[in-house]
């Protein structure tokens, strides 16, 4: 189809033939010939070292990198330093292993203490028993036992509380002596524990934080006898040997830095409220009562009471509860979990019974509710005290 490259020459040479032959004039130049190609780059031996140049940059700034501005410096300086004081002050729990952040000191620990125990004074002190009413001097029986068995400290002796009129006396009335027990952590022997036992029937609860351990009466009827209110106590006591209040003091400064943070970034809008107190706040608190749990149960074996009183205790406790609401959302962990959680912990317990000499002999029934009131309910105090039952 095509014709060939032999064939078209045949037929173009009568025309290059007919073609004059134009010879350049002998005066002609002869000028070099125009060279149209550039290289790509330059070969100048001078020229410094190729760089990236970037449009609309500064070009002062000698890397073309944007300074930080001062927002951004102030959130680096505060994570880096809030990350190194972090570290620095991380602590493992000896009772469960678990790593902490605390930068509470002993002595501003005295301080919250004596804070905490004025409060205390203030609200409940016109509802506060004698200490010779036989309800007080139960629960101060039950509290000492527990205390002495595993070298916490002793009760300080106490007077009659009569509401706003008590005032902090330093000769240790209501509170410890700076001699004694000032500085003096929940751990080590030695240390003074304030005890209020308050007639409020209708508040079902116990509480002991820092130096201070304070019973309500309407937790008596779900304790229902001696061992189930060391259970209780147990319990709350586990909570101030854990310095669980130091160490949720020493968790608010971390989120007080974290929502100030968001707050210079402009991300607020109260995230940090509501992060602290659904990933932090809740699950912590949940955490702390079932260390409790584990760290009462062996309080309390060591004082030779029954460890199975307290999954008894909190199975009455359920049955007072109820249900409904969100575990979630809640502050302590579901009842039945911390039943199931105890029951596999009392192995351990009764062990820890057994290998204690003061145990041997006793017997797992006490009936000191029995021995200290009638069968009708409570005797009057001796100094005009109310008349409960249950």
């Amino acid at each position: 189809m095509f014709a060939s490259i032999k064939h078209l020459r045949a037929l173009t040479a009568p025309l290059r033939a007919r073609a004059p032959h134009v010879r350049p004039p002998a005066n002609a130049v002869n000028l070099p010939a125009a060279r149209f190609n550039r290289p790509f780059s330059s070969s100048n031996k001078c020229a410094g070292p190729p760089r990236y140049v970037r449009f609309g940059v500064d070009p002062e700034q000698p890397t073309n990198v944007r300074r930080w501005d001062g927002r951004t410096k102030l959130l680096v300086g505060i994570v880096v330093v809030g990350g190194v004081y972090y570290v620095a002050h991380l602590e493992r729990v000896e009772e469960t292993g678990r790593w902490r952040f605390m930068d509470v000191s002993p002595r501003l620990e005295a301080r919250l203490a004596k804070a905490s125990h004025e409060e205390l004074v203030a609200e409940y002190g016109r509802q506060v028993l004698p200490p010779n009413h036989p309800i007080t001097r139960h629960v101060r029986r039950v509290v000492e036992r527990i205390l002495e068995a595993s070298n916490l400290g002793t009760v300080a002796s106490s007077e009659p509380v009569h509401g706003h009129a008590l005032s902090f006396d330093p000769a240790g009335a209501m509170w410890p002596t700076a001699q004694s027990s000032e500085n003096v952590p929940p751990t080590v022997g030695g240390k003074q524990w304030n005890l209020m036992v308050v007639h409020d029937d209708k508040m079902v609860n116990a509480a002991a934080s820092f130096g201070d351990i304070i019973v309500f009466t309407g937790i008596l009827p779900v304790a229902k006898d001696e061992e189930g209110l060391a259970a209780v106590l147990g319990h709350e006591i586990g909570h101030a040997v854990l310095r669980h209040m130091s160490e949720r003091t020493s968790s608010a400064k971390i989120f007080l830095i974290l929502a100030s943070i968001l707050t210079i970034v402009g991300l607020d809008f109260g995230l940090s409220r509501i992060l602290t107190e659904l990933v932090y706040d809740l699950p912590n608190s949940r955490m702390h009562e079932l260390e409790a749990d584990k760290v009462g149960l062996r309080l309390m074996a060591k004082a030779c009471y029954d460890p199975q009183a307290a999954p008894a205790m909190f199975i009455r406790l359920a049955k007072l509860e109820g249900s409904g609401q969100y575990p979630f959302l809640s502050t302590h962990p579901p009842t039945k979990q911390r039943i199931e959680k105890l029951e596999t912990l009392l192995p351990d317990a009764y062990a820890i019974r057994a290998a204690s000499p003061e145990c041997a002999g006793l017997s797992d029934n006490y009936s000191a509710f029995r021995d200290a009131f009638s069968r009708g309910g409570w005797r009057d105090a001796p100094e005009g005290g109310a008349v409960w039952g249950w």
